[in-house]
């Protein structure tokens, strides 16, 4: 009887153990990968979300950047990485939902290789000029581009993002030609269109602010179906009478490499949600212009198989575009 007790013993411990490791999740630091350079707003959100977790987890939460390939290289990193809850991925929307139509090759599966983990926010994009350029609205901007066909230039931060996809379909609906630029980064970018490398940009709220303060960048027009409390007087695309422009505003999210433990990221979401619904990361958020959404793991994968359905259907209509 002893040895039949002993026996019983042993096998529930031995199945209590994975339960056990589970529930001491985080027992070491954990890498945050941002497939974006150091500055601009992904960096800068991912770095509040790597606070907070850091406080409520009781383990650091260490930022990697790892920008390249038009934010997929660190994206792979983490889609390939041990699902054991260690490395995860800060990001915005762009090598999620546009790269599987932009890339050749893309060495991960969206659905297949990563968890949604949450939904932290989305923000507007913003079409800008540069003052010295004498254009104050899109119907402007579209009079001086078929004065001048593929003369003027805009920049993105990078091949197949948001910004690169604005402006070629903004392009297309309005008969234009634009030269598109692509740099590494919001940052880069802001710079070139500062120092008059390029005529207009496309780029969040947060990082040209201080020049729109100063008078050196003027903002033309934001997406959204609404205007933006950041930017109260910039009117929208669509009351510009350019249609379809609603969708081109990027959101950030957390990522874990699939087959994470459902417990570890039920821990993650649940700490993520109430970092981003905080009225602190909302004012800090604010900042960039942004709205904070918080959802959690399931809600966030619903959103996710919605934006890619929106977004193939996008990438329909710009058949002939070279992304490379």
């Amino acid at each position: 009887m002893n040895r039949r007790m002993l026996m019983l013993l042993a096998v529930a411990l031995g199945a209590a153990a994975p339960a056990h490791a589970q529930s001491a999740y985080p027992n070491k630091p954990i890498r945050l990968i941002i497939p974006a350079s150091a500055g601009g707003p992904s960096d800068v959100v991912a770095r509040l979300v790597a606070e907070g977790l850091t406080k409520s987890l009781g383990q650091p939460v260490v930022v990697e950047n790892k920008p390249g390939a038009a934010q997929t290289l660190g994206t792979a990193q983490v889609a390939k990485a041990e699902p054991d809850g260690y490395t995860l991925l800060f990001t915005t929307s762009t090598p999620i939902v546009m790269a599987p139509f932009t890339r050749k090759n893309l060495p991960y599966d969206v659905k297949k290789d990563l968890i949604a983990v949450s939904h932290v926010g989305t923000t507007p994009l913003v079409l800008y000029a540069n003052s010295a350029v004498p254009v104050k609205s899109v119907k402007e901007l579209i009079a001086a581009a078929k004065a001048k066909p593929g003369e003027l230039s805009y920049g993105s931060y990078g091949n197949g993002s948001s910004a690169h996809l604005l402006g070629e379909y903004l392009s297309k609906q309005t008969g234009i030609k634009l030269i598109h630029v692509p740099y590494a980064g919001v940052s880069p970018q802001i710079t070139a269109l500062v120092g008059g490398q390029i005529q207009f940009a496309v780029a969040d709220i947060g990082v040209p602010a201080p020049f729109v303060k100063d008078g050196k960048l003027r903002p033309l027009a934001v997406t959204g179906s609404q205007r933006s409390a950041s930017l109260p007087e910039v009117p929208t695309f669509a009351e510009q009478g350019v249609a379809g422009m609603e969708p081109f505003s990027p959101w950030w999210g957390l990522f874990a490499p699939a087959g994470t433990p459902k417990a570890i990221v039920d821990k993650l979401s649940s700490e993520t949600v109430k970092i981003v619904k905080s009225t602190q990361f909302k004012a800090r958020f604010a900042v960039f212009g942004a709205d904070a959404t918080g959802l959690d793991s399931t809600a966030s994968t619903a959103a996710l198989n919605d934006e890619l359905s929106r977004w193939s259907k996008i990438f329909a209509a710009l058949p002939n575009i070279n992304f490379d």
